[in-house]
């Protein structure tokens, strides 16, 4: 699942559909594997594009090692700014999920940024707790805390590197319209306060068909007058995505 339906990263989506996917207990070596390929327009994360609007080749690899638990890894081409920085995010996740009531979910999961080989002076590298309740797996509530994270914005009129905790709040949903296409939608909150004394409200709306292994995604995306004030209007502005992914 592409990052911007769940909103969060594209790891802590594969937690999200790995686990709720995964077969019963008694599965095979070969069930326990998976990954993905994904050729997408604009690589997005919280309405915030990391590629300046720029097309992104991704893929990574998963694997179930008991019942609920998934780890895996991810990576991504970036492109944070037009300056020297990484081109490169991988990232590292686990994540849990366990049955609470009938038609209800809960997960958690961490995920590891990094981007190697940055010569940028301040460190990108970051982590991220996420904690998520699921209903159907249809619709995901989600609360991501990172104590760690790094933004270069515009704060009161100057490019400035900050560093601290933040939270994020989400609310994402995904409507079957037909056995292969479906509505999705989201919106969240990106509350950097502890960091730039600021935050921003971000959305999507689109649809998903899936046919075997092959997976199409088009969304809207948006965010509001904070986030371009915040980051610039080249990777706030609202426009369309397409991605397209091979799972297997």
């Amino acid at each position: 699942m592409p990052s911007h339906f769940f909103g969060l990263s594209t790891p802590t989506a594969v937690v999200t559909i790995v686990v709720l996917a995964s077969a019963p207990p008694a599965v095979t070596a070969q069930d326990r594997w998976g990954g993905s390929v994904t050729v997408t327009s604009d690589y997005r994360v919280r309405g915030v594009s990391k590629t300046f609007g720029d097309a992104a080749v991704q893929g990574g690899l998963h694997a179930q090692v008991t019942p609920g638990w998934v780890v895996g890894a991810w990576a991504s081409r970036v492109s944070r700014d037009r300056g020297r920085s990484s081109t490169l995010e991988l990232d590292a996740f686990t994540g849990f999920t366990w049955n609470v009531a009938p038609d209800w979910d809960a997960r958690v999961s961490a995920t590891h940024y990094w981007y190697p080989n940055d010569p940028a002076e301040a460190s990108y590298d970051y982590d991220e707790l996420a904690a998520s309740l699921i209903f159907r797996s249809q619709l995901v509530a989600t609360i991501a805390w990172s104590p760690n994270a790094e933004y270069f914005s515009r704060y009161q009129g100057d490019w400035n590197s900050d560093s601290g905790s933040s939270l994020a709040y989400e609310l994402t949903g995904l409507q079957p319209l037909t056995a292969a296409l479906s509505a999705t939608a989201g919106v969240g909150y990106n509350d950097l306060s502890q960091i730039i004394d600021a935050g921003y409200w971000y959305w999507n709306v689109g649809v998903t068909y899936a046919m075997g292994p092959l997976q199409l995604d088009v969304s809207r995306i948006d965010s509001d007058a904070a986030a371009e004030a915040l980051f610039g209007t080249t990777s706030t502005k609202a426009g369309w995505s397409a991605a397209i992914s091979w799972r297997f």
